[in-house]
């Protein structure tokens, strides 16, 4: 079963993405970047959603870290936020194999992590 890592510093966030996705994956969670990539190197998902605004180190910094090791790089990440400016968008577009903008429907992030998993 695909693994999927959900990282989120918002507890109600986490919780309604496992309820949307734990039927179809294997569901691990990280409330920070930092934790999300201990998570990572220690369960080796398959699909990230990476929220990219939260405390300790944002999803921006931490999927930075996690396509440049050399052991997680193949993991696909959806990057999640809100906030738009052009530098954010190219950081987002360098390192995240997709991305979904808040406020978003839970129908669409399942199908983005559904597309995710076929490639």
């Amino acid at each position: 079963m695909t693994k999927v890592l959900i990282v989120d510093d918002l507890e109600g966030v986490r919780r309604m993405l496992v309820y949307a996705l734990e039927d179809d994956y294997n569901i691990v969670q990280a409330a920070n970047g930092l934790e999300a990539i201990s998570v990572a190197e220690s369960e080796q998902p398959d699909i990230i959603v990476m929220d990219l605004d939260m405390p300790i180190m944002d999803g921006v910094e931490a999927t930075r870290k996690i396509k440049a090791h050399p052991k997680l790089s193949g993991i696909k990440v959806l990057a999640v936020s809100g906030q738009h400016n052009s530098e954010r968008s190219r950081l987002i577009q360098d390192n995240a194999d997709a991305f979904i903008e808040k406020p978003f429907e839970v129908s669409a992030l399942v199908e983005a992590v559904r597309l995710l998993a076929l490639k």
